[in-house]
């Protein structure tokens, strides 16, 4: 999807909110059917394709359901929950809109998400993997109540795997991927020179170097590069050994000019077009870049493997912090509660999920509609081989406690205190990044110290404590309470 300018974008959310506009349609009769209820979803048009493919199963979902017309307002992905919170504000709120990960609590905070226990059966929770509805690890959850439904696979969030072209590494003489951080740098590097200019052996997938944080999750506790905790402890640990060197590693390819020119700039979906075109040979990624690679060059010889880890062996696996990520929310101010959970009945029934499925690659949250299928694919083996070799279930302080949930809020809301923009720095400046490191973590101590003595004078929960889990081996699956 093209970014637009943040004018253009902005005037969208706005008349999106005041007119409720619906840029991708309805039914062809739905606008005058007085008979009828009107659902409205908010939605993204991501992944590419998303849009007709909404309208294609809400017109499905309409003829199974002569009653209700469903309204689709579509806002572009990075101004969606402005556009959502706006729509709230002037009492034009949809009936569903989309909130994934942390934007769900966002718009709980503010009063607008309905629990959706009432509706709820237990027929209806049989249609996802057992124990993954559980509320105390589903990620759905909140004091209890179900407020959010998911789409895709629970591992699909944070499961990374690495990429690689097998005729571009073996022309430079190499039989296998990098399993190493040392082997990822030889190997980019001899690619890279051999290439001449033509293709290039990595890139750290994205703008602000997004790699250095999947790379340094198979070294440290996934905690240190998301949040600059180590959840071990409770303490800053930006200056751990295993993050600051996925940091000098990218820094020592990007002064060796190693990497693929103009990375710096690219948005989410450059880095598959390049490989894909045959002039990126290796890179870590989320998952869906494979089907949308296959897109564009069904016939590429792609390899799909764990990411490289350090010499000194794996510090850590990829996190599994809950069961889902929120992705459907339902409006406390709907009107029309019965006829909207209908729509989110469907958007979590197997035959939307084979749909959603067949057409995107992605793997979602109802095993059942695509595991069959995805066994046979020979990229979906692939990746759900790496996921069960490279990710092991973690802790997770805002669903283990209020004071818990507190803390992880005041930290997502303080981003310049993680790494990212220093690291980056410190790549594209070629300039050392402990020094930096050790300066975060100084002024993250001093802001969780501040938090705690806030919430504490609010006669609230949250502090070190609640960040802490002693017992955790970031080498083993984390069991609540074990």
């Amino acid at each position: 999807m093209k970014i637009r300018p943040a004018l253009t974008v902005l005037t969208c959310a706005v008349a999106l909110a005041l007119s409720g506009c619906n840029l991708v349609g309805g039914s062809p009769d739905s606008g005058n059917a007085t008979d009828k209820v009107t659902v409205t979803v908010a939605l993204v048009p991501d992944p590419p394709g998303a849009s007709q493919f909404y309208r294609q199963q809400f017109d499905e979902f309409e003829k199974a359901n002569p009653g209700i017309a469903v309204k689709v307002l579509e806002n572009p992905s990075d101004q969606q929950l402005n556009a959502v919170e706006l729509m709230f504000q002037q009492n034009n709120a949809p009936d569903i809109f989309r909130a994934q990960d942390d934007g769900m609590d966002r718009m709980a905070a503010r009063g607008w998400v309905a629990p959706l226990d009432e509706f709820v059966t237990p027929e209806f929770l049989k249609r996802f993997p057992e124990g993954s509805m559980d509320p105390a690890t589903s990620g759905l959850h909140r004091d209890g109540k179900l407020m959010s439904l998911p789409l895709v696979w629970g591992p699909w969030s944070t499961l990374r795997v690495f990429l690689y072209n097998e005729d571009l590494l073996k022309k430079s003489g190499f039989s296998a991927p990098p399993k190493t951080w040392s082997e990822l740098e030889r190997t980019a590097t001899k690619v890279t020179a051999d290439g001449k200019g033509k293709y290039f052996g990595y890139a750290p997938t994205a703008a602000k170097a997004v790699g250095v944080e999947m790379l340094a999750d198979t070294a440290v506790p996934y905690s240190v590069p998301a949040a600059g905790i180590d959840y071990r402890t409770g303490k800053p640990a930006t200056s751990s050994p295993g993050l600051v060197e996925a940091v000098e590693l990218n820094r020592r390819m990007q002064a060796a000019k190693v990497m693929m020119p103009g990375w710096e700039s690219w948005d989410g979906s450059r880095a598959f077009k390049e490989f894909a075109a045959g002039r990126l040979a290796m890179y870590p990624t989320p998952p869906w870049h494979v089907a949308e690679v296959r897109k564009l060059a069904p016939e590429i010889k792609m390899g799909i493997t764990g990411l490289p880890v350090p010499d000194a062996g794996r510090g850590a696996y990829l996190p599994l912090t809950k069961s889902f990520s929120p992705l459907w929310s339902m409006s406390s101010k709907s009107e029309h509660k019965a006829e909207s959970w209908k729509v989110m009945d469907f958007l979590s029934s197997e035959s939307f999920h084979n749909a959603y499925y067949k057409k995107f690659g992605t793997l979602t949250a109802l095993e059942g509609a695509w595991k069959a299928e995805a066994e046979k694919n020979p990229d979906q083996a692939a990746i759900l081989k790496v996921a069960a070799e490279t990710m092991r279930r973690a802790p997770n302080p805002a669903l283990a406690s209020t004071g818990g949930r507190a803390v992880t809020d005041a930290l997502a809301a303080k981003p310049d205190l993680k790494h990212t923009d220093a690291a980056f720095s410190s790549i594209i400046k070629n300039q050392p990044f402990a020094p930096v490191a050790a300066k975060l973590d100084k002024d993250l101590q001093a802001y969780l110290d501040k938090t705690s003595a806030d919430l504490k004078a609010k006669g609230k929960e949250g502090s070190a404590k609640d960040l802490t889990f002693a017992g955790w081996d970031p080498l083993k699956d984390y069991t609540p309470g074990g």
